[in-house]
């Protein structure tokens, strides 16, 4: 009995936290009369997100090479290098390849999406959609996690200085 109502109460977990994309009608209609507006909108997130990741990217890299690994490389040479400034510099490098990653996956999914008939399939277009807004997610975290990560470098730069 109790073996029965532990998976009992483990499916009913499992069903609640399966996502549904059930849509109304009145969503439905929506879709299908806006559709062409919603997808000349999703053409123009899509250029402007390609823009800023090129920006982001160049950006990200730019520090990395050329303010993070050198600053550690001159460290090594004078003895004066911590775990720390190692350790941000490899997170931040991790950081940066998930976000190219995640960026990649977000543009394939929201290349699916502009290219699907919101007018004859608008359920799973909506499906779809919620897809990308989760993928468009994970990029903004992987964003704010870069920036934490900039900031606790000039954190450790700024104590570097005060010791010297």
């Amino acid at each position: 009995m109790k073996r029965f109502l532990m998976v009992a109460i483990i499916l009913a977990a499992s069903l609640v936290a399966l996502p549904t994309f059930a849509i109304t009608e009145s969503q439905e209609t929506s879709i299908k009369e806006h559709c062409d507006a919603i997808k000349d909108d999703l053409k123009n997130v899509q250029r402007m997100d390609s823009r800023t990741r090129v920006y982001f990217g160049g950006i990200y890299e730019t520090i990395l090479s050329k303010y993070i690994t050198p600053l550690n490389m001159r460290l090594v040479e004078n003895n004066l290098s911590t775990a720390e400034f190692v350790e941000n510099q490899n997170k931040f490098a991790e950081a940066k390849n998930a976000f190219v990653n995640d960026f990649i996956s977000y543009q394939k999914h929201l290349e699916e999406l502009v290219a699907m008939d919101c007018k004859k399939e608008p359920t799973d277009f909506y499906e779809k959609l919620e897809k990308v807004r989760e993928k468009r997610k994970v990029v903004g975290q992987d964003v704010s996690k870069i920036r934490n990560l900039m900031t606790g470098h000039v954190k450790l730069v700024s104590g570097l200085r005060g010791k010297m």
